[in-house]
């Protein structure tokens, strides 16, 4: 039970930053995936995979004892591998994550 509970916790660490990154900023250059959906995929882990051909996998097992550096990890990737230029998040009463409205504010100079 502790290492489902674990592995909800790195879903949900990997898929709130994605989400946060997508509705943020409309890119939609990056998929998400996790090993309860996808077969193939190692027992217990997330995937992020880039228009670019990079992957991010994480397998709960090499992240369960520093669950704390995985959004920072995955908010890194995220900016690494997309380009935000040209995006337009889809209007919304979300108000967006801060970061990533300065990141795509940044991209988008208009």
């Amino acid at each position: 039970m502790i290492r489902y509970r674990n592995f909800k916790t790195l879903c949900s660490y990997v898929c709130g930053e994605f989400i946060r990154f997508y509705l943020t900023t409309g890119c939609d250059q990056i998929r998400y995936t996790h090993s309860q959906i996808t077969e193939g995929l190692p027992n217990y882990s997330c995937r992020l995979e880039s228009e670019d051909g990079s992957v991010l996998l994480l397998p709960l097992d090499d992240w369960v004892e520093r669950l704390d550096e995985v959004m920072p990890l995955v908010r890194t990737w995220l900016g690494e591998h997309s380009d935000l230029k040209g995006c337009k998040p889809e209007k919304s009463h979300y108000q967006g994550d801060r970061y990533w409205f300065t990141r795509w504010q940044e991209a988008n100079p208009w």
